[in-house]
């Protein structure tokens, strides 16, 4: 029975290690968002990024046009593009009070980053190297940290990881730690064989 709880101990504690990183959410983020973490943009306590942006689709075709004929010319007048289904327009959205979103942006997750998150460059080739958010310089054409003596080609660089604490991941976590340590305790408790104690 020794054994068995050694073993059931040994198990819970290192399960327990291995959920702690469970308790950041990454973010994928391309180069133009990065250059907003770069150290010679306008310093500010949080910088929001957008991150995780759906793949870009080609191009969609441009709505059919309906054409009127001017009164005093044989010319054609383009009149405006057919309203999206539904009778919405760009403007409804903001009258409507929703958050706008930058033009190429939609569907994409915002971000929050601050010196406190963890950034990490992603290459083109999949390596990666950590560096510090507004501790880091881009130009057009290097990506440069002294902080962590890095120096990459830009055209190298794909994007970066950004970490961002997730509380209702913690809470769980240690919601489901704590659950499964009092369980296997009770467990060994109701299961344990009746000792001698101790005897003279």
């Amino acid at each position: 029975m020794a054994k068995s709880t050694t073993r059931t101990a040994l198990f819970l504690i290192v399960a327990a290690l291995g959920t702690q990183t469970a308790c950041y959410n990454t973010y994928f983020i391309e180069k133009d968002e990065l250059a907003k973490l770069e150290s010679s943009v306008e310093q500010r306590e949080v910088v929001e990024v957008y991150g995780d942006c759906p793949a870009k689709a080609a191009p969609a075709p441009a709505p059919e046009a309906r054409y009127r004929i001017l009164e005093d010319s044989n010319a054609y007048a383009q009149a405006d593009a057919p309203a999206a289904e539904g009778g919405a327009t760009a403007t409804d959205a903001g009258a409507a009070g929703e958050e706008a979103v930058e033009p190429g942006k939609e569907g994409c997750v915002k971000v929050p980053v601050s010196t406190g998150n963890s950034l990490k460059i992603v290459r083109t080739d999949g390596t990666k190297d950590r560096v510090t958010p507004f501790n880091f310089i881009m130009s057009d054409t290097q990506l440069v940290s002294p902080e962590y003596d890095l120096l990459d080609n830009l055209n190298d660089v794909e994007g970066a990881e950004v970490k961002q604490f997730s509380t209702w991941k913690t809470v769980a976590t240690i919601a489901g730690v704590t659950i499964a340590s009092v369980g296997t305790f009770v467990a060994i408790g109701l299961l344990a064989e009746d000792g001698g104690g101790f005897t003279n």
